[in-house]
């Protein structure tokens, strides 16, 4: 029937091939990132990931391996990006390795999280938190029309 439909109709095989192009798209963006859990990046692919997400994408820019902060939001991440599969890309940079990275974005203190839609950020915060509190922001932000 679709293909009886295209067949005289040249703007709906120009939408198809849109539609279609997007759906590859989606695939080759979600084999680089972990759906259910933190994908862990650098310098290297943090904007690429950012900008080509469909889903927001909340970043965790930390230091864990002095930053007790850092330490103490690692399983509230954790446990979140999981909560969030699907819903939301959970990315973790370490700031002592990616200067780069942590300069274009700015981030002064550690742990910072950023949350981006459609490329652009939307949302910041510093320092620990308890998770429901966490929660509660991401939901806000997640809600928003941003």
């Amino acid at each position: 029937m679709v293909d009886i439909l295209t067949e005289f109709d040249p703007e709906l095989q120009e939408i198809l091939k849109k539609k279609a192009s997007s759906l590859k798209k989606d695939a080759s963006f979600f084999n680089e990132v972990n759906q259910n859990g933190v994908t862990h990046v650098d310098n290297s692919n943090i904007d690429k990931i950012i900008q080509s997400s469909p889903l927001p994408v909340l970043v965790d820019f930390s230091a864990d391996a002095w930053c007790r902060p850092c330490q103490v939001m690692a399983p509230v991440y954790e446990e979140l990006s999981h909560e969030y599969a699907k819903k939301v890309v959970f990315l973790k940079i370490n700031t002592d390795h990616n200067q780069q990275a942590s300069g274009r974005y700015r981030i002064f203190s550690v742990p910072t999280f950023i949350m981006f839609k459609s490329g652009e950020r939307v949302a910041q915060r510093a320092g620990a938190a308890p998770k429901a509190k966490f929660k509660t922001w991401i939901e806000e932000i997640l809600s928003s029309s941003a």
